[in-house]
Parts: C-alpha cells; sequence; structure tokens
C-alpha cells in the first residue's frame, strides 16, 4: 500500500519523540546520528508547541527499527511512551475511577497529541473493543507501527490504572506478518489475530466499570480544566478545519463549490476564510482534496454505496475522475482499495 500523499502534511506533536528516542537509547542505538541524516532537531524548552510530520516520525522510526533488528519497534516505543512532558495529561489519565472513564473521552489525546489518534470503544457482550480508526491512509509498514506504539500504550495504561497485569482478550492487526506473532504473543498475553479488518485490542468487558485504586475525582476535574485550557493553545487544535470538514461532511454539495459559497456558509468573507485557513498552514484545495479522500476512504470501507455513487456524492463530474484523483491520493484505484479492505 503507498502512502496518503496527504500524510506527509499531518503534524503530530513532539512529545511522541521522547518514548521513541529512550527505545533507542536503551537497545544502544546512535539515535543522535539518525535525527542528524533526517534534518531533524528536537527542542525540548518548547516540545509541547512543536510539531512534526507524521512522516518524520515514521522515518525515525524505520530507521531505529533497522538499526535495532527488532521486528516490532512499535511494541517498545509504545511503552516507553510516558507522558513526560504532559503531567496533566498523565494525571487526567491516572485518577480515573474507572477504565470506562479513562477511555470515555479521547479528544484530549487528539488535540494534545496525534489528530490520528481516533479510538472507538465498542461493547459486544461480555468483551469491550477499542478500534484504532486514524482517518487518513498509511502506508502498510507505517500503520503497523503506529498500531504497534498505541496498542502497547493502552496495554501499558490498563496494566498501570489497574495495578495489576490484565491481558487483553483479543489484539486484531490489519497486516499479515506472521512472522512477528510469537513476539506479540508474548508481548501482549492474548490471542493475535493478523489479516483483520480493523485494528483493535479487546479486553472483557468486566474490567470496566471496576472502581480502580487510584481514582480521584477532584484531582481528574482540575486536570481536565488544565487540559481545556491546554488544548485551547495546542499547535494541533485546528478549530477551522475541522468545523469545515464537519460542514462537508453534512453539505456534499459544497465539496465541488466556489469557495465564495462555502465562505458564505460559514458566516465569513471569502477573503477572510482564505486569510484564516493560509494562517492555519492550508490551503482550499489542499483542504478539499484530504476531506474528499477522508470520506471516499469511509465510503469505500462501509460498502453502502457503489463507486459511481462514491463518485457522485464526493462531487467529480463521472467515475473516471474520481479514480483518478483515488489514485494520486492512495497509489490504487477505489475498486482495488476497496478489493484489499474486503481481504
Amino acid at each position: 500500500m503507498k502512502a496518503d500523499s496527504h500524510v506527509g502534511n499531518v503534524k503530530t506533536s513532539a512529545v511522541v519523540l521522547p518514548g521513541i528516542i529512550n527505545t533507542a537509547v536503551k537497545l544502544g542505538v546512535d539515535i543522535q546520528d539518525i535525527l542528524r541524516r533526517l534534518g531533524i532537531s528536537i527542542n525540548l524548552e518548547h516540545i509541547t508547541q512543536s510539531t512534526i510530520g507524521l512522516n518524520q516520525v515514521h522515518a525515525i522510526v524505520m530507521e531505529v527499527e533497522k538499526a535495532t533488528g527488532h521486528p516490532a519497534i512499535g511494541l517498545l516505543n509504545g511503552e516507553n511512551f510516558d507522558f513526560e512532558y504532559m503531567p496533566h495529561l498523565k494525571t487526567f489519565l491516572m485518577s480515573s475511577s474507572t477504565i470506562r472513564e479513562a477511555f470515555e473521552n479521547t479528544r484530549s489525546l487528539q488535540e494534545l497529541i496525534s489528530p490520528l489518534l481516533i479510538l472507538k470503544l465498542v461493547e459486544t457482550g461480555d468483551e469491550v473493543i477499542i478500534k484504532l480508526q486514524p482517518d487518513r491512509t498509511l502506508s502498510e509498514e507505517d500503520e503497523r507501527h503506529y498500531t504497534e506504539m498505541v496498542f502497547s500504550s493502552i496495554k501499558t495504561l490498563v496494566n498501570r490504572l489497574m495495578k495489576k497485569i490484565v491481558p487483553p482478550k483479543v489484539v486484531y492487526f490489519r497486516h499479515g506478518r506472521s512472522e512477528i506473532t510469537p513476539l506479540y504473543a508474548d508481548f501482549f498475553g492474548g490471542a493475535i489475530v493478523l489479516n483483520a479488518l480493523e485494528n483493535c485490542i479487546s479486553y472483557e468487558s468486566i474490567i470496566m466499570d471496576i472502581p480502580l485504586p487510584g481514582g480521584l475525582p477532584e484531582i481528574r476535574r482540575q486536570a481536565g480544566n488544565i487540559l481545556n485550557q491546554q488544548i485551547a493553545d495546542s499547535p494541533l487544535h485546528d478549530g477551522l478545519a475541522e468545523e469545515i470538514r464537519m460542514l462537508l461532511v453534512k453539505r456534499n454539495d459544497l465539496l465541488n463549490a466556489p469557495l465564495e459559497q462555502l465562505a458564505e456558509s460559514l458566516n465569513m468573507s471569502a477573503r477572510t476564510l482564505q486569510r484564516r485557513l493560509a494562517e492555519n498552514g492550508y490551503g482550499w484545495s489542499e483542504l478539499r482534496d484530504q476531506i474528499r479522500f477522508q470520506l471516499a476512504v469511509q465510503s469505500l470501507r462501509s460498502k453502502r454505496f457503489n463507486i459511481e455513487e462514491i463518485s457522485d456524492k464526493l462531487g467529480f463530474s463521472d467515475r473516471h475522475s474520481f479514480t483518478r484523483a483515488f489514485k494520486r491520493w492512495s497509489g490504487h484505484p477505489p475498486s482495488a482499495y476497496r478489493r484489499k479492505q474486503s481481504l
């Protein structure tokens, strides 16, 4: 799978780097040389206000994995991520009264760490499934690293909250690297399923509402208030782009409308809209393509619409125009992408 051409523009907080650096140092990797070769510098003094391209993070992870020979370096990166520069977020999570409370609102994770950190909880009988559903398409290896890191962090967080080891029931990965399965099984302590339709980690639902020994409602409330202030100042907080995304999800007709019409729907002038988009590092055509791609991926995965219907819904003149655009974004025509999701 080819990486989405827009992934390189996606920013994540630089706070993800210390965990990766700690992993490299523990394994004896010259991380300074890797950062130097990749042209990446880190300013720890302002790390919470610094961002880094997701493609740069993936490049660092690939280099560390290559240098160590470890086949699943994302597991160690996630395990070593300890919210070092985000004490209030750590307090907010660790003072939860239940596991359900800890996972009920992941907005702070998206706004402070990564916009791709989209988690969805689904309960089915005696099982709770935590799905990782980023709204961008990553390359197969980047998705593997990212999923390993997130699921490793979830496992570590659950164990810390419970103050004991609570292995997941099943961990599902969309990739098919079967040689890693024994390592996964040993690390997670649960069943491993590869070539799954979605990346998920599941637990016995009974753990969701067990009172936690570290539950401190008043401390959590105070930490939450501070987090809301930090979110407003976060370099990842992009209210305008999100507002446009939400509008276009509801109003597909605006996807092919002139900028003036979009601006009118947002109660501002076209000149103001252009200026505010530029301030946030966007051009209208780029943002529209990102949103079209996200909606296309969602529609292709859901299988509710055929490709002609998706093309029409996204404002393309015909199926061929949509196919050319989707292939430019993902490296695959939409029909091939849909078949891959069914494997």
